[in-house]
């Protein structure tokens, strides 16, 4: 019985550790999702998945077209509407929605 109180306290530290460590990372993973509402961490670095929206377009069901992509801010990218192509500028300007801004190049 001495053996079994003996090894209490060792096996209360271990497992408390260990649900320090999986409340960080828990943690760590929320701050980076709220940090970047539109946006998904990938595993290349500090490349990141990004939604814009492409402003002064509209779908069929009347609301602004939106684009993905991993290119940086600054690029400009060529997106059909109605059939042709219409280049726009990716911004680091959030939207309310968690997207970020497309701006019109031409």
């Amino acid at each position: 019985m001495s053996l079994f109180t003996d090894s209490l306290p060792g096996l209360f530290s271990a497992v408390g550790a260990a649900a320090v460590i999986a409340l960080g990372r828990l943690l760590s993973r929320r701050v980076r999702d709220v940090q970047g509402a539109g946006t998904t961490a990938l595993s290349e670095g500090s490349r990141v998945l990004r939604r814009y929206t492409l402003l002064r377009t509209a779908g069929p069901d009347g609301a602004p077209d939106q684009y993905e992509t991993t290119r940086p801010p600054g690029t400009v990218i060529t997106h059909r509407i109605g059939g042709h192509p219409q280049r726009f500028e990716l911004t680091d300007v959030p939207l309310g929605d968690g997207t970020y801004a497309a701006e019109p190049f031409d």
